[in-house]
């Protein structure tokens, strides 16, 4: 195009010239300053056209872009699940990897990531299964380098199957999380933020929970509580937030436009004169005593030892106001004793059927915490968990970590693991089975609001009872109440986001319920 104005004006030139040529009178001084003049003239025109096209070109091509990465993400391929399971399958990392790589060009857009299940289970268990399925495939995203508060993660249960679910081949196609896309900008047409149908919220925090974790819990349409447990990178509990580091942030979708509105946040600590109700769960399994022997007259090995002094340590810690119990387990679990304040009954409670006891029924004993229901209706009693084993969980039948995920949601219950991994004796377990270890005890922290600590050594174990302790007693009871005038309709999807100033770092925790 430029080629062609320049041949134009070049032409023009020369013809004016042909013209003054002709003419005797006028000057030749004269011909060379308009013929300067007329070229400048068109020479400006030629830049001010090619200058429109680049920027023409520029727009249709960056909304071009906008329109693939658009087509790209919402019909990407699904990603399918096992039955029961929301592993990521091998053939499914190529799919996730391509939304990887669009979103790292589009860093305008948020993507929403909505998993499934068929027919099969009650709603809640669905809805729960769901979730993880979604968090799953968020979770590699962010292992891929995708920014975590640019995800936004819904769980649909067996709500709006593709099929009527009556083969197993159409289950096996609900059972799915699919990909769709929305702007942080005014939204461009037909990509909304998906509506979550149903009545259950759950808690998800978008970094590493080292670091800060919490319960989260609907008081009202205008209030969500929160029990947030905060430690240091050196692991030591943080006590010093206050309520300007809070900030609480509304969000949701308004016809196509991201609106929010911002909440005011009331801090609580919860110190010594909070009521807490701690449940213990210790472990006698055959790995403890480094034999597969039930011989109740066999000596207590050096882990065993570590853990009741730990144990008993901790007892004695124990303040006025707080309540407790001792839960022992192997292959089985030993009905426990009520809830006590008596350290003497505690204390005797630590010296019987301190016996190997087989397997490791880790689940079951925890889920056997959660579902006592003592101080269910009494608001100012917390109840908090401590679940102690060395091996790897083999004995719990049904009781699965969905199964502790969701009790622990019902009944507000944290729930801080500890896993000591020295073994002793014969047995030497191999590379899969150590990873599985840590990795429950990880997982059963990380969606409970608790914390995971690992011991090498039976050494090790005083001091991090002693820090439970101390981290319980440093946690907060956050409110967050919403400006009600400015709150959305009933049913609306909505997403509750805490940012944390600790110590000059920022930790954010997200919450997606719908609006009551």
């Amino acid at each position: 195009m430029q080629q062609t104005f320049n041949e134009d004006i070049k032409m023009k030139i020369e013809t004016d010239l042909n013209k003054r040529n002709n003419n005797p009178v006028e000057s030749i001084s004269t011909l060379q300053k308009e013929s300067a003049y007329r070229y400048l003239y068109w020479l400006l025109i030629a830049v001010i056209v090619i200058s429109i096209f680049s920027l023409v070109t520029t727009v249709f091509s960056a909304n071009s872009r906008i329109e693939i990465f658009l087509d790209s993400v919402n019909n990407s391929e699904t990603v399918y699940f096992d039955f029961g399971k929301y592993e990521l399958k091998n053939e499914t990392y190529t799919i996730i990897d391509k939304v990887a790589e669009e979103l790292k060009n589009n860093e305008k857009f948020v993507l929403n990531i909505t998993g499934f299940t068929d027919d099969k289970g009650s709603e809640g268990f669905n809805i729960e299964l769901s979730l993880k399925r979604a968090n799953a495939v968020r979770d590699y995203l962010i292992s891929k380098g995708i920014n975590g508060e640019k995800i936004i993660v819904s769980a649909m249960g067996k709500n709006e199957p593709v099929n009527d679910n009556s083969t197993e081949i159409e289950r096996a196609m609900n059972r799915r999380v699919i990909f769709s896309v929305s702007s942080l900008e005014p939204n461009i047409g037909r990509n909304a933020i998906d509506k979550l149908n149903g009545r259950r919220y759950y808690a998800e925090a978008t970094l590493k929970n080292e670091y800060v974790n919490s319960s989260l819990t609907i008081r009202s349409r205008e209030e969500i509580i929160a029990d947030i447990s905060i430690r240091d990178s050196a692991g030591m509990p943080v006590d010093s937030v206050k309520e300007e580091d809070i900030k609480a942030i509304l969000k949701w979708d308004s016809n196509g436009t991201i609106d929010s509105t911002e909440g005011s946040p009331r801090l609580i600590p919860i110190n010594d004169k909070k009521k807490i109700a701690f449940s213990l769960t210790m472990d006698y399994s055959g790995s403890m005593y480094g034999t597969d022997d039930y011989d109740n007259n066999i000596p207590k090995s050096d882990k065993i030892i570590a853990m009741e002094k730990s144990v008993k340590l901790f007892i004695d810690q124990l303040g006025s106001n707080m309540f407790c119990k001792i839960i022992k387990f192997g292959s089985n679990v030993i009905p426990p004793l009520r809830y006590t304040k008596s350290k003497e009954v505690l204390y005797g409670t630590l010296e019987n059927n301190s016996h190997p006891m087989g397997g490791t029924a880790l689940y079951l004993s925890i889920n056997t915490a959660l579902n006592d229901t003592t101080f269910k209706s009494n608001p100012t009693v917390m109840k908090t968990i401590i679940a102690f084993t060395d091996g790897m969980e083999n004995s719990s039948g049904r009781v699965t970590l969905d199964t502790i995920y969701r009790n622990s949601n019902i009944s507000n219950t944290k729930v801080f693991t500890v896993g000591l991994y020295n073994d002793v004796g014969n047995y030497k377990p191999d590379e899969n089975e150590l990873t599985r270890r840590k990795s429950d005890m990880l997982k059963i922290a990380q969606n409970t609001g608790g914390f995971f600590y690992q011991a090498n050594d039976p050494a090790n174990l005083k001091n991090i009872y002693s820090n439970i302790m101390d981290q319980v007693l440093k946690s907060y009871n956050i409110s967050i109440v919403w400006n009600s005038a400015k709150l959305p309709p009933k049913g609306t999807q909505v997403k509750a986001e805490l940012k944390i100033n600790v110590k000059g770092t920022t930790r954010v925790l997200y919450m997606n319920y719908i609006m009551e």
